[in-house]
């Protein structure tokens, strides 16, 4: 199911089932809605002991530069949960193989290249610190290459796979959408309700987001 599909789901059943584009609740505000209550229920989800599905990973790609990346915000899981892997293609213009990483704690890494779990001294690892990746060679901070960050992302309308609103399947288990649309229905259709009557239209916003695909 797509963005949009929950999105005017949402809507067609706070607004009463007229579905029309004169009510005063945004796309935009469910969109957000949608974000964040999915973060909420992942967490709690995988807290219970279950692993995170496939379906809520995405693969963000970017290139490596000597001075990081950064990051583009994850679901905030503990102990780095929400990130799967970190790949590194090091000549994008041929069809070489990613290759894995390793993720080393940024105060750790001095310690990690001088262990034997590092090959040799020209092995690759990558670090993270204030949401910024390094790609680290040895001493040096490595550049040019094309990453892949396989996580679970807070907005994933954000991530470079993701391309629209339309046809994008929304990064969540299909068995979790219901409950994700009851979770909103039931949490936040009674605040919007009370501030829409009195509140600003929406109808400006709503038409700028609807007039492209995100």
């Amino acid at each position: 199911m797509t963005l949009n599909e929950i999105a005017y789901n949402i809507r067609n059943v706070a607004s009463g089932g007229i579905g029309s584009d004169d009510t005063d609740l945004s796309l935009r505000q469910i969109k957000f809605m949608i974000h964040y209550h999915r973060a909420n229920l992942l967490i709690s989800y995988t807290d219970a002991g279950r692993k995170s599905s496939n379906a809520s990973f995405q693969v963000d790609k970017i290139i490596s530069k000597a001075n990081g990346v950064d990051l583009k915000p994850f679901v905030g899981f503990n102990n780095d949960r929400a990130i799967r892997s970190i790949s590194l293609q090091e000549d994008s213009s041929t069809d070489s193989e990613f290759v894995i990483l390793p993720i080393v704690n940024h105060h750790d890494r001095a310690f990690v290249n001088e262990s034997r779990f590092i090959k040799k001294s020209s092995s690759k690892i990558a670090t993270i610190s204030d949401r910024k990746l390094y790609v680290w060679e040895g001493e040096s901070i490595y550049s040019g290459g094309l990453l892949e960050v396989n996580a679970i992302f807070s907005n994933p309308t954000e991530v470079s796979s993701y391309v629209d609103d339309n046809t994008t399947p929304y990064p969540m288990p299909d068995e979790l959408i219901s409950i994700l649309v009851q979770n909103i229905l039931k949490i936040e259709f009674s605040v919007i309700s009370a501030i829409t009557s009195a509140g600003p239209n929406n109808q400006v916003d709503e038409k700028q987001t609807t007039s492209k695909p995100k």
